[in-house]
């Protein structure tokens, strides 16, 4: 019998300490007892090794998405703990799951990216203007969380004026505990956000316009029916959610990262091209979303282990990313790694919707970045980290010196 098919072992993924050696946790689970058992959060299974990772993030018939708020039902969705709220269609399956994708997917096509690039640019331009003859930046707070939040916005069809509470509402909520005084304050940002799109989405009925809103609200089921305010809302919080802070969290560990091997962030400026696998390193070594749940629907073995209907699962994209049996040197940042396989988007029919538009804002970002203020020092000891980074591996704020530069200027206001 072996280890993994006897014990219970200690793990919470929402845990100070893991938030502080993921890394080391995993390695040890991956080596003695790849699909663990914890009795964290009513007990779940923990899938640490690539091809188990794989396997099962590709089989929704076996291991379900789904999230059923009805009291004593195991189906508790993509999160451990459960949220309280459905997120839609993420929490969904097949053939439920099937029609809402379809009306998301033009709207992340990677045609759909290199439209939104111009903007992405400008964007950037204005949030850099603003700090450039300082000679200081937040990297967190002036510039990666501000741009996904403005970029999202654009794209659900809100108004920009009220850019800044988008951005730390987005990037506030995933933060920010639940026992903290001020989470209240917080939600009820996060909370005005939503309503602010739902009021949008009632407007576009009389007077649609080009943007994901005006689609939502024309859309129509084989049936007729169309989708209630309520479900834009579950729409619009997913893309709110998978769009802002996970981007921000992939450039703010670029950075400072790079700030700390200034050689290998001075052979990127060097050629920018190189950013495109650099992109793709930095989303395997740091796994900005570092893992998602999904609970057994029939009995399967996996890992030389056998769980049964109404198992709950955690699978780990951050441990797959590490595998020494799939990436060579996988404790390394290599900026050139290639093939790249990470599983930093998932795979299978829940793949990352805004895979496209993530690596598009990434390599904006840094390009200006690398152009305008080549040798940024990040301070490290004033950078905060997430206290848990149980969904989000990301940074509260990352200060940061350069040399002063000029404005360039930019349509967009801030």
């Amino acid at each position: 019998m072996t280890v993994s098919e006897q014990t219970t072992l200690e793990f919470d993924h929402n845990s100070p300490e893991y938030a502080r050696s993921w890394r080391g946790i995993y390695a040890d689970l991956r080596q003695r007892c790849p699909v663990a058992h914890t009795s964290a959060y009513g007990g779940f299974y923990v899938l640490t090794r690539y091809a188990d990772v794989a396997r099962a993030v590709k089989d929704d018939d076996t291991f379900s998405s789904w999230h059923d708020t009805t009291p004593g039902s195991p189906y508790g969705g993509i999160i451990i703990p459960p949220m309280q709220n459905v997120s839609t269609p993420i929490e969904m399956d097949p053939p439920q799951f099937t029609p809402l994708r379809k009306l998301l997917n033009p709207f992340f096509a990677p045609g759909r990216a290199k439209a939104w690039e111009p903007f992405t640019r400008d964007v950037t331009t204005a949030m850099l203007d603003r700090v450039i003859e300082s000679g200081r930046i937040d990297f967190v707070e002036d510039l990666a969380s501000p741009v996904p939040a403005i970029f999202t916005a654009a794209l659900l069809g809100i108004p920009l004026d009220d850019w800044k509470e988008y951005a730390d509402a987005a990037h506030q909520i995933v933060y920010t505990p639940p026992t903290s005084p001020v989470f209240a304050g917080v939600v009820k940002k996060l909370i005005g956000l939503h309503a602010r799109a739902a009021a949008v989405a009632e407007q576009r009925r009389a007077d649609p316009n080009d943007d994901f809103l005006s689609a939502a609200v024309q859309f129509r089921y084989s049936d007729g029916s169309a989708l209630s305010i309520e479900t834009i809302q579950e729409i619009c919080s997913l893309i709110i959610g998978g769009g802002d802070d996970t981007t921000t969290s992939l450039v703010a560990d670029a950075l400072i990262w790079l700030s700390q091997h200034p050689d290998q962030r001075d052979w990127l400026a060097a050629d920018l091209s190189r950013l495109e696998l650099a992109g793709e390193e930095f989303l395997r070594y740091f796994a900005p979303t570092q893992g998602l749940a999904r609970t057994v629907r029939k009995e399967v073995e996996i890992g030389g282990r056998t769980l049964r209907p109404g198992d709950r699962v955690w699978l780990s994209f951050a441990s797959a990313n590490q595998d020494p049996e799939e990436f060579d040197r996988p404790d390394e940042v290599i900026l050139d790694r290639f093939p790249n396989r990470h599983q930093a988007f998932g795979l299978g029919l829940h793949r990352c919707l805004g895979s496209n538009f993530t690596r598009m804002e990434f390599r904006v970002i840094l390009e200006e970045v690398l152009i305008r203020m080549p040798d940024f020092v990040v301070d490290a000891d004033a950078s905060r980290k997430y206290e848990s980074i149980g969904i989000v591996n990301g940074w509260e704020n990352m200060p940061a010196t350069f040399t002063p530069g000029s404005r360039q200027g930019s349509t967009f206001q801030p």
